[in-house]
C-alpha cells in the first residue's frame, strides 16, 4: 500500500461529519498520515468520533497546524486538490492535472513523501494556499456539478494512488527545488518593472518545477545556470538599491511588458 508515500493534509475543515469520514476512508486504503491546518471544527467532536467508526485512532492521531507550510513541512511536493480551474485567475495560476496523470507522474519516479492538500468544504483552498502548492490535481467530474464532497475526494484521490508501491518516488530534495524557485524568484525580481504581473510568474516557474518531477541531477544542472545568470548580473551591480542574491550557493541536500 502507498500509506508511507503521502500525507493528508486538510485546510479549515468546517464540518466534524467530514473530518470522521476523511479518517474512515484513509483507514480503509492504508493510509495514516493526517494533518489538520486551522480546522473550524472540533476533530474530537461527537461527529467526528462517530463518522470516523473503526478509524478513531488516525482521528486521534491527526495533528493540528495553524499553517499549510508547516502541514508539509518534510514533503518533497505538495498537491493541492480543485474542482475550480478559473477562480483567482488574475492572481495566480491553476492549470490542474487530472488525478491519473498524478498517478502515472508518481509511479514512473521513486521515493519521497507527498502532501495531498484539500480545502474547506464551502471556499476549497484559497489564492493564498492554491499559490503555496507545487502543482493542482483534479478529478473528472460533470460540468453540471463538478464540485464534489470533501469525504468524497479524499476517497476518489486514495482509492486511486493507494495502488502506488511504497518508495517508488523520488524527486529532487526539497532545499534544491526551493533554492531553484529561490534563485529565480530573484531573477523576476530584477525584471519586475517590465513585467505585468512577476507574482504569476513565479507561480508559473513553481508549477512548472512541481509537474516535472525534476531529478538531483536535473535541479543541480538548471540551478548551475541560475547562478552563473545571477553572477552576471550582479557584475553589472545592484537592481533597484537591491544586492542580487542569486549567485549565492544555497545549502543542499543532496551533495515592452512581458508577461
Amino acid at each position: 500500500m502507498a500509506n508511507e508515500c503521502f500525507r493528508i493534509v486538510l485546510v479549515g475543515t468546517e464540518y466534524e461529519l467530514n473530518l470522521g469520514s476523511v479518517a474512515r476512508v484513509m483507514k480503509n486504503f492504508g493510509f495514516r498520515e493526517l494533518y489538520l491546518v486551522s480546522p473550524q471544527c472540533d476533530p474530537k467532536g461527537f461527529d467526528a468520533i462517530k463518522y470516523s467508526k473503526h478509524a478513531r485512532d488516525v482521528l486521534e492521531g491527526a495533528k493540528v497546524v495553524k499553517t499549510l507550510s508547516q502541514a508539509t513541512k518534510g514533503c518533497k511536493l505538495a498537491v493541492g486538490t480543485t474542482g475550480v480551474l478559473y477562480r483567482h485567475w488574475d492572481k495566480t495560476i491553476r492549470s490542474p492535472i487530472l488525478l491519473q496523470d498524478l498517478k502515472k507522474k508518481l509511479t514512473s519516479n521513486k521515493e519521497g513523501r507527498v502532501a495531498l492538500v484539500f480545502g474547506s468544504e464551502g471556499l476549497g483552498l484559497c489564492e493564498e494556499h492554491v499559490s503555496q502548492c507545487d502543482f493542482l490535481v483534479t478529478v473528472p467530474t460533470s460540468n453540471e456539478y463538478p464540485i464534489l464532497n470533501l469525504s468524497h475526494a479524499v476517497a476518489i484521490c486514495l482509492s486511486e494512488l493507494s495502488t502506488i508501491r511504497p518508495r517508488t518516488f523520488v524527486p529532487s530534495g526539497g532545499e534544491e527545488k526551493e533554492a531553484l524557485i529561490d534563485g529565480f524568484s530573484l531573477l523576476v525580481d530584477r525584471y519586475k518593472n517590465v513585467m505585468r504581473n512577476p507574482r504569476k510568474v513565479k507561480i508559473a516557474f513553481r508549477r512548472m518545477v512541481g509537474k516535472s518531477m525534476l531529478t538531483d541531477k536535473e535541479c543541480a544542472s538548471i540551478l548551475g545556470v541560475v547562478r552563473r545568470a545571477g553572477s552576471e548580473l550582479s557584475a553589472r551591480g545592484p537592481v533597484g538599491g537591491r544586492k542580487n542574491r542569486i549567485s549565492q550557493k544555497p545549502k543542499s541536500s543532496s551533495g515592452g511588458k512581458s508577461p
